[in-house]
């Protein structure tokens, strides 16, 4: 297997540490971050101490922080001249009540669509340096599950709930990233695949800000008998960002028992491009 540069967000706990542990023990040179830098240490210390994997490098930034995101992919820039793989699995549940980040925007939509548009559109003259990159966002099963959205109101100022913002946000990131497809093409950047993935329902600690409620975690005790493991979890991760099989695939959406479809019930050409537009009016300042 060639050895690759990957670079994996939210790599401080749960699938994104996984992904890192497991890339890390093939042989990759890996590019670890998390908000926290004290679990992040914890983390890079003990892929050193355990795995010997000597290339590794750690970053810490606040994703719910355009400005965060900006410098943290300047920072990439100036360390790495070129990148394979860029993992976008850091991600987000929050609560019933509608939070705003220090930009003004809806916080899930914040780090589950516009961190990932925005660092994959800033590190994209890293990854078209390589004669084939690749692009793999973590979305859920949940984006299946907000219903029908409007697009007038993409950070939910009206009916929201915390299930809505998250169904919502893990289907206009699986939009965004084949709107990517598009985007590259035009711009005659043909070397990188862009594809999504889903763990299934994991031990992770995605809800550690929506686990406050407890309704939230009566629905966590009753459920957690049927969670997956990280390593399962972690495996279409791994597999979009390494294997040989997936080589020049793009657009498609794996779990960790293979590709699986996108529900493309209210799919469209037009609703792509809105919420593409929508990414980019949020973020122009920092492109």
């Amino acid at each position: 297997m060639n050895q690759k540069t990957i670079l994996i967000t939210g790599a401080s706990d749960g699938i994104g540490k996984e992904t890192a542990k497991t890339l890390a023990k093939q042989g990759h040179t890996i590019i670890i971050h998390g908000r926290n830098k004290q679990k992040l240490q914890a983390v890079y210390d003990e892929i050193k101490a355990e795995i010997g994997n000597k290339n590794i490098e750690m970053f810490t930034a606040d994703f719910l922080s355009l400005a965060e995101i900006k410098r943290f992919a300047d920072t990439i820039k100036s360390k790495y001249d070129h990148l394979d793989v860029l993992i976008n699995n850091a991600g987000a549940q929050f609560t019933d009540k509608r939070e705003l980040t220090v930009d003004g925007h809806e916080k899930t939509m914040m780090i589950n669509v516009f961190a990932p548009f925005l660092l994959t559109t800033l590190l994209l003259d890293l990854l078209k340096k390589n004669p084939s990159a690749r692009v793999v966002t973590v979305s859920s099963a949940s984006h299946k599950m907000g219903g029908k959205p409007n697009l007038d109101d993409i950070e939910l100022k009206n009916k929201y709930t915390m299930s809505r913002a998250y169904g919502f946000s893990k289907l206009y990131v699986i939009w965004v990233m084949r709107h990517f497809i598009t985007e590259t093409k035009k711009a005659g950047i043909n070397n990188i695949t862009f594809n999504c993935v889903h763990p299934a329902s994991t031990q992770t600690n995605l809800a550690r800000e929506s686990s406050s409620s407890l309704q939230f975690r009566i629905i966590m005790f009753l459920w957690r008998p049927m969670l997956i493991s990280l390593a399962k979890g972690a495996k279409s991760s791994i597999e979009c960002a390494v294997s040989p099989e997936l080589e020049g695939v793009t657009g498609k959406y794996f779990g960790p028992k293979g590709e699986e479809k996108v529900s493309d019930k209210y799919y469209s050409l037009e609703n792509e491009q809105k919420v593409w537009d929508y990414c980019k009016k949020v973020t122009e300042a920092y492109l």
